[in-house]
């Protein structure tokens, strides 16, 4: 009977400890899986060309991968431990990244950005993003993750592809489409602030016989004086535009001159650059002129209309040496 219950007891002490062992072996099993995992999502993200960063609640950076140090120029020494906004955001987008964290821990999803961030080396990088929380069982805030790209090259590039639909390749003046953004803006503001509008027309005289006599080479380089000579005459704030083959504009943002006035400084100015160049033809430009006044009952189209007949009534008025 003793030997029988003996038995027994170890036959269940066996079982037991086969069953410890087991669990033993599948918890090893378990941490080597979980360990290989997180070796796995740690190598993602380090080779991961996103730029992420790991911060506790209270917004300190707790880790950052390879592509933020390739970025910033900073290593783990000067990161980690530091308030993230105070570390990497420039003052004027750190307002609004603080505002972004403070609204996770109250609960908020998922908060975008853009914005600036600061190199080693002080240059911006411009970047967009987001904060993304990660909460514990009770909804309470533990970390936060940011994932951001850099968006400097490809921002540079939409202005740079921007500036160029607006701007007219031969001469780099603004063209039509540049002239009419800026010229009904600024129309707009005149409407309420009352003050006056003058659209300065201008064609180049004989540009056809230029081609024809000298080459088609001297008439670009004909149009190219002509746009130097209305950006040094005019004002840097007036807006000089070239709108067709031997068409120019200009906005001034008061009552011009007189056209002969004008004319002269222009033609002063004509023959300096044309001076300083290889052109062996004298070039000259014909005006027209047209005023909004308040209450500016004329509309862009309008005054251009008006500048672009009062400058062919007085090409056909001139003498055939200038005309």
């Amino acid at each position: 009977m003793v030997d029988a219950e003996a038995q027994e007891q170890t036959s269940r002490l066996e079982g037991e400890k086969s069953r410890l062992e087991e669990n033993v072996r599948e918890h090893v099993r378990s941490e080597k899986a979980l360990a290989t995992e997180r070796d796995f999502f740690a190598a993602v993200l380090e080779s991961a060309d996103a730029l992420i960063l790991a911060l506790d609640s209270a917004g300190r950076i707790l880790g950052v991968n390879r592509a933020v140090k390739l970025a910033t120029g900073y290593g783990d020494d000067d990161l980690l431990g530091r308030e993230f906004i105070s570390a990497l955001p420039i003052r004027e987008a750190a307002a609004g990244l603080g505002d972004g964290l403070r609204r996770l821990g109250e609960g908020a999803g998922v908060y975008a950005f853009e914005s600036h961030w600061v190199t080693n080396v002080g240059e911006r990088l411009l970047v967009a993003g987001s904060l993304t929380p990660l909460r514990d069982a009770g909804g309470t805030l533990s970390q936060v993750i940011v994932t951001a790209s850099d968006i400097s090259e490809r921002r540079a590039l939409e202005d740079e592809l921007r500036a160029m639909s607006l701007r007219d390749d031969m001469t780099g003046l603004y063209n039509r489409r540049g002239f009419a953004l800026l010229a009904e803006q600024r129309l707009k503001e005149s409407r309420r602030s009352g003050s006056t509008l003058t659209i300065v027309y201008a064609d180049v005289d004989r540009l056809k016989s230029i081609n024809d006599g000298f080459g088609h080479d001297a008439g670009d380089i004909a149009i190219g004086l002509c746009a130097r000579a209305l950006e040094a005459t005019f004002r840097e704030s007036d807006i000089v535009a070239r709108i067709g083959g031997d068409e120019f504009v200009v906005l001034e943002e008061a009552d011009a001159p007189s056209i002969s006035t004008v004319t002269m400084r222009l033609e002063q100015e004509l023959d300096r650059q044309t001076s300083a160049s290889d052109l062996r033809v004298s070039v000259s430009l014909t005006l027209g002129f047209a005023h909004s006044k308040p209450p500016h009952a004329l509309s862009l189209d309008d005054l251009l209309q008006q500048a672009d007949a009062f400058m062919y009534e007085h090409k056909h008025r001139a003498t055939p040496q200038s005309a």
